[in-house]
């Protein structure tokens, strides 16, 4: 380094720079740049390889790509550009994939042909192929967003396979009769179940054997194969919970059981996360058809940490649901991306996706505005809100450009999500013709990240610790939301308002603040800055609180929020208290749900709970044998949050108080 260094001169700082990004990856000297992304091993081979790309990438666009007002406001630290490295080549962020579709009329890979499965194993096993072939024409998540649905015609398939079967095993079988006598057959079918009870007992527990050990297989193999040149597992998640066919509910119950015993070893499973919809009338009450489904994801999500939970019954998804039309259900990425919405009339989920986002520094305003410099005695909101508008602007030009860019890339380039039609319409496209009139169904979105310490900054406190920064806080949000409307109408795109899951980013802004401003004691002072509109992490509430506290901007965030609770590790012994908490959750009209709980597991002995320095089970310290730690991050689940955690997300973690209810 330092030979070429001297070889190129001082004013090549172009080459230098380059020098130095490789510098860095190749010689690991930049932890927090390999741990941007907790799903990536950055200190692996494939991980530097994968980083060597991205960086430069990153590199490239800043300086002959993005327009220059973009980049001075990523200078200023108050916009933030997502997946920057996928910018210059035209990339498209997430997806909801319609497996129901691709399941029922086969799909090509690209070097071969697959056919539509003829039982739910083998359904099951493609879904997995799926997953990871759309993964390699996008950068974010993959999503099914009604896998009971999608999968119930093929535990059917698999049934009517083991009846017939079992007609001729226990010579039930009619003089003359054929399957075609025999109509459809499925679980459902009561008058076969009293014509041929041992053929149906058998055909059922065949086929309950089937779909578990499908369910098995789906979840190690999403645990287990890789993308983008092997660095990543995909981020795969799959929403259910609302199939009442026996077929449907059979899938659901398989998922879960499967989940409940882990993987090979019982360890809980990262891949994929889980959503379970919750809806009145299907599952959120005794006696609804899939009240024991909801009750059995409970108790998963108190063992394994999920399935989350998404409200059907929200008012900002009910608008669109049709009880006859699965694919208007609500359902999200594992993040928490919500793209249900099209103002082009696709008001469904399957075939699209989130295009882009772009995400805003409200802390650096607030510090700008606000009375924790001292400078003023009153917040100066004019002066805010003026500045807001600003770099709001800057933020949705930003995102407009990418959209361009975005817009001009041929079918070829994303080969097997237009081919194949994952995104709706682009099996309709020659490879030469341009992607852009389909992916005016996806949605442009605008983030945000720090409302509490930006609360703070410009008042004095956030906004769970006074009831008048409170509103204060809601108007911010609803002026955001506001702006993403208004921009939809203009740009006649559908433009939304993020609540940001920030990774990465989460201490990248944070950081250059303080160098900046030194550290505020409530607001730069610690390592992170908190997520969207959450109450922050440490501070202590309770959970009803929290929850009440964080329901209104829901609402108000049409690209997707999540809410969280912690509890303590009992939260797998007192089940009941588990599920008060979600239902009240759902109750307040949180869109999408979760509690966090942790999750230790001893390598020596395979104990998992709260683990302290040693293993309450066998005695060994964390000084002698690994003791893996299992958090979320972001939605996700990732490995052990010691190792895979960037150092900001690290801090947060260890903030994190715990919430009675």
């Amino acid at each position: 380094m330092s030979l070429m260094t001297k070889a190129i001169g001082k004013e090549d700082h172009i080459l230098d720079e380059v020098i130095r990004l490789g510098d860095d990856i190749a010689n690991s000297r930049d932890l927090e740049l390999l741990r941007e992304n907790a799903n990536l091993n950055g200190e692996s081979f494939s991980g530097k390889m994968s980083k060597f790309g991205s960086e430069y990438a990153k590199w490239y666009a800043n300086h002959f790509i993005m327009p220059s007002q973009l980049v001075q406001a990523i200078q200023d630290n108050i916009v933030y550009v997502h997946d920057l490295d996928q910018y210059a080549i035209g990339t498209t962020n997430c997806i909801f994939i319609p497996f129901g579709k691709l399941l029922g009329q086969g799909f090509n890979t690209g070097n071969g042909s697959v056919r539509p499965p003829n039982s739910i194993m083998t359904a099951m096993a493609l879904v997995a192929i799926i997953f990871q072939s759309q993964q390699n024409s996008q950068y974010g998540g993959v999503s099914a967003n009604k896998l009971d649905h999608d999968l119930a015609p093929y535990a059917a398939k698999s049934f009517a396979k083991y009846f017939l079967k079992g007609l001729d095993y226990f010579e039930e079988q009619e003089p003359g009769m054929t399957a075609a006598d025999l109509g459809e057959i499925s679980m459902s079918r009561l008058d076969l179940q009293e014509r041929y009870p041992r053929s149906f007992r058998y055909a059922m527990r065949e086929t309950e054997s089937e779909t578990l050990q499908g369910a098995e297989s789906l979840i190690h193999n999403l645990n287990t194969m890789s993308s983008r040149a092997g660095g990543q597992i995909p981020f795969t998640s799959i929403n259910y919970g609302t199939c009442t066919s026996p077929e449907g509910r059979l899938v659901i119950d398989s998922i879960l059981e499967a989940t409940m015993k882990g993987l090979g070893s019982g360890e809980t499973p990262i891949f994929p996360i889980q959503i379970f919809k919750c809806k009145k009338g299907v599952n959120q009450a005794p006696g609804e058809p899939n009240y024991d489904l909801f009750l059995k994801a409970a108790e998963c999500s108190a063992r394994r940490l999920y399935p989350n939970f998404a409200n059907l019954d929200a008012p900002l998804n009910l608008a669109y649901y049709d009880p006859s039309d699965p694919d208007t259900e609500f359902a999200t990425m594992g993040c928490r991306t919500r793209v249900l919405a099209d103002r082009f009339g696709r008001n469904h989920l399957s075939g699209k996706g989130n295009l882009s986002f772009n995400t805003l520094n409200l802390v650096k305003l607030g510090i700008e505005h606000g009375v924790v410099l001292g400078r003023r005695s009153e917040a100066d909101e004019a002066g805010f809100y003026r500045e807001l508008d600003h770099y709001l602007n800057i933020a949705m030009e930003g995102l407009l450009h990418r959209f361009r860019i975005q817009s001009a890339q041929k079918a070829k380039a994303s080969d097997f999500m237009m081919r194949e039609g994952v995104w709706e319409g682009g099996e309709q496209l020659a490879p030469e013709d341009p992607v852009g009139e389909l992916l005016k169904h996806g949605s442009l979105s605008i983030g945000f990240i720090g409302l509490a310490e930006c609360m703070k900054a410009m008042y004095g406190k956030h906004h769970a610790e006074d009831e008048e920064v409170y509103q204060k806080a809601v108007r911010l949000i609803r002026y955001l939301r506001s702006f993403c409307d208004r921009q939809s109408e203009k740009l006649n795109l559908n433009v939304t308002l993020f609540a940001t899951p920030a990774e990465g980013l989460s201490g990248k802004f944070t950081k250059r603040d303080r160098a900046s401003y030194g550290s505020i004691s409530g607001v730069t002072d610690r390592e992170y800055y908190t997520n969207s509109f959450h109450v922050p992490v440490y501070y202590s509430v309770t959970a009803a609180t929290k929850i009440k506290l964080e329901a209104p901007f829901h609402d108000l965030c049409n690209a997707g929020a999540i809410s969280y609770i912690e509890l303590n590790g009992n939260a797998r012994a007192n089940p009941a208290a588990f599920l008060k908490i979600i239902q009240y959750a759902l109750d307040q009209q949180i869109s999408y749900f979760s509690i966090n709980h942790p999750i230790d597991r001893c390598s020596a002995c395979g104990h998992e709970g709260i683990i302290g320095a040693t293993c309450p089970s066998c005695g060994s310290h964390e000084n002698e044998v690994h003791i893996r730690r299992l958090r979320r991050v972001t939605g996700y689940l990732t490995g052990d949050f010691q190792t895979r955690f960037n150092s900001a997300k690290q801090a947060e973690v260890r903030d994190r108080v715990k919430h009675t209810s």
